[in-house]
């Protein structure tokens, strides 16, 4: 039912700005573009490793942002991404209660011991967020992913079981 929703959540908001409507609300009350996240080729992967800003760490292959994640198996569920900046090491953004990368960035790489994301602003822009959990929406791997059609995640709270998806 949740996907269903956030689907056509996604297509009322490409509705109503291609029929000249208001442009949907950020999360933060700002004006927003609608345009999704393109995700290409989807992978699981358990063990790419990048080191970034000197930290090494599980991270999706390069061109590729985190769509879910098993940590009990460590391994990620990736998508490729069209990133407009480097990878990038957060150590302390909360938004939505949880660790997250800066507005307009998604995770590309955690070290949950060390309380680090790899994270990347993509070309796009981030239009959208929500917080997926309670019940988690799953794959067939099963793994708690974000709606593969359009989200990235840009942010987690590992002891809870939650994450912020990105559009």
């Amino acid at each position: 039912m949740k996907n269903v929703l956030i689907s056509m959540s996604v297509a009322l908001m490409t509705a109503t700005v291609a029929c000249g409507g208001e442009a949907p609300q950020g999360t933060d009350g700002t004006d927003t573009a609608t345009d999704p996240l393109t995700l290409g080729t989807q992978i699981y992967d358990a063990g790419t490793q990048c080191t970034v800003s000197g930290a090494t760490m599980h991270c999706c292959p390069s061109g590729f942002a985190m769509i879910g994640a098993r940590l009990d198996q460590n391994v990620f569920r990736c998508a490729q991404v069209a990133f407009s900046s480097a990878r990038f090491i957060d150590v302390g953004t909360q938004r939505n209660n949880m660790h997250a990368c800066p507005r307009g960035a998604v995770m590309v790489g955690l070290d949950d011991g060390h309380n680090y994301l790899a994270c990347q602003y993509v070309a796009s822009g981030v239009t959208f967020e929500y917080v997926d959990g309670t019940p988690a929406t799953q794959d067939s791997y099963p793994m708690h992913v974000c709606p593969t059609y359009a989200f990235a995640m840009s942010g987690i709270r590992t002891d809870q079981n939650l994450f912020t998806c990105a559009l």
